[in-house]
């Protein structure tokens, strides 16, 4: 996929090593540059944020720790982030046209992912654009993150 350069996986609030660490493999499996992590904390911060820097720089990938979700958007130096929030907490789901023709605009797409179970605060949410993914329940970082990866990837090729 062209453009790939240009769509960045943040993972943000993240506590579990587990969690860092099986999102950047799906990441950089599916053949993704662009992993971030924001405000890591605990076991997440000494061993996962290692631990996957490592693994980018085996991947030859790119990978960014930031303290907070606001310094990778202001870095990033993007409007419209996509956070992608538990499923409960927005009916909106997400448009693949949307993401398609930003993908096409050359726009960068900046998503949003949340390592924790309590998802965004209301804050975080106001900084971009809430859409889930259509499950029942929300399927932690890795899961959603490979969904969403595995629809970009089949619906620009």
């Amino acid at each position: 996929m062209k453009n790939q350069s240009k769509i960045f996986i943040v993972l943000h609030n993240v506590h579990s090593v587990s969690k860092v660490i099986d999102t950047a493999q799906v990441v950089y499996s599916f053949g993704f540059q662009n992993f971030v992590v924001t405000k890591a904390e605990g076991s997440a911060a000494q061993t996962g944020v290692p631990e996957a820097n490592k693994l980018a720089i085996k991947m030859k990938r790119n990978f960014i720790v930031m303290p907070k979700l606001i310094d990778a958007i202001e870095l990033l130096d993007v409007e419209n982030p996509l956070l992608i929030p538990s499923p409960v907490l927005t009916k909106e789901r997400i448009n693949l046209e949307e993401l398609s023709s930003q993908l096409k605009s050359d726009e960068k797409l900046v998503i949003v992912v949340s390592g924790s179970s309590s998802s965004f605060s209301r804050k975080e949410m106001d900084l971009g654009q809430c859409r889930s993914i259509d499950t029942q329940y929300d399927i932690g970082p890795a899961g959603t993150t490979a969904v969403v990866l595995y629809m970009l990837k089949s619906f620009s090729e």
